[in-house]
């Protein structure tokens, strides 16, 4: 039998939905608060404008859980077209309470349709990598346990990287603490931080950082590079790199060095969401890699 298997993503992966080529798939959306006002990406509330609001208004940004009631709904509405369905949840260690909601709607259906959670460890770009990465699994199998454990491999050997001029939304989101937040504006330089697949804790890393966008490029390659000689591999299986729009010219010396110093089979530049801005901030790009 052809066993049919429906995707669960959400709108946090750093792609363009017309980039994730599988018809079946559902996304859900991840609320985000600004003065206790909730909004959801839509064509008038897009990354872009909440970098411009960030640019030119003094206001604090955080995102909420996915609803469980949301994710009930795709699980019910497709309980009975498909024989397993795939979710790609956003990391654990950044988002523990999405991860129970995910766990909790498994449970709720285990006697009805099995539910596959893929805890990617990862954010915005990373969980794009990851999802792309287990739809060319799901291409070639449709067995569950070698789904589960391909896609462990597969976590394990991406990394994200990013560029953030300032680590205030960071900090504000309580993502890091507040003195690795003042180390970019109080030494006045770019910090290059990263989420790293083989690091068992699953934190934000400082990676390092440097004076100019052209410098925090070239140690950002030269990371990547290290991490390929690290596991043998001669050639990325995937990079997905990311721009919020406002800072092109850094965001091209990205891209020419990656094309000139990074074996890969597939570059992707992805799109920025609503919900990946919110940590980000204004003038900031990242880099997502899957080494194999």
């Amino acid at each position: 039998m052809n066993k049919r298997i429906l995707v669960i993503a959400s709108d946090n992966i750093g792609l363009g939905f017309n980039q994730v080529e599988f018809p079946d798939i559902e996304y859900l959306q991840f609320p985000i608060i600004i003065d206790e006002q909730e909004f959801r990406e839509s064509e008038t509330y897009t990354a872009n404008w909440l970098i411009e609001k960030y640019t030119k208004e003094n206001i604090v940004a955080r995102t909420t859980s996915i609803v469980k009631g949301e994710l009930i709904e795709i699980v019910e509405k497709n309980k009975d077209k498909y024989d397993l369905i795939v979710h790609v949840v956003m990391g654990s260690n950044m988002s523990a309470a999405t991860y129970t909601i995910a766990e909790d709607v498994r449970k709720m259906y285990e006697e009805i349709i099995p539910i596959i959670n893929i805890d990617t460890r990862q954010v915005v770009g990373g969980v794009g990598v990851i999802l792309l990465r287990i739809i060319d699994i799901i291409k070639e199998t449709k067995d569950a346990d070698e789904i589960i454990s391909l896609s462990k491999e597969i976590i394990n050997t991406t990394f994200s990287f990013f560029v953030i001029p300032d680590l205030k939304y960071l900090y504000k989101g309580g993502r890091i603490g507040k003195a690795k937040a003042l180390m970019g504006s109080v030494l006045r330089i770019i910090p290059l931080v990263g989420l790293l697949g083989d690091d068992d804790e699953g934190l934000i890393l400082p990676i390092g950082r440097g004076r100019t966008f052209k410098q925090v490029n070239s140690l950002l390659i030269s990371t990547i590079n290290n991490k390929l000689k690290d596991y043998s591999i001669d050639k990325a299986k995937l990079i997905n790199i990311i721009s919020m729009n406002d800072n092109p010219e850094a965001f091209s010396d990205l891209k020419e060095k990656l094309e000139v110093s990074v074996p890969c089979e597939k570059m992707i530049i992805g799109e920025p969401h609503l919900v990946g801005s919110v940590y980000l901030g204004p003038k900031s790009y990242s880099l997502s890699i899957n080494l194999k």
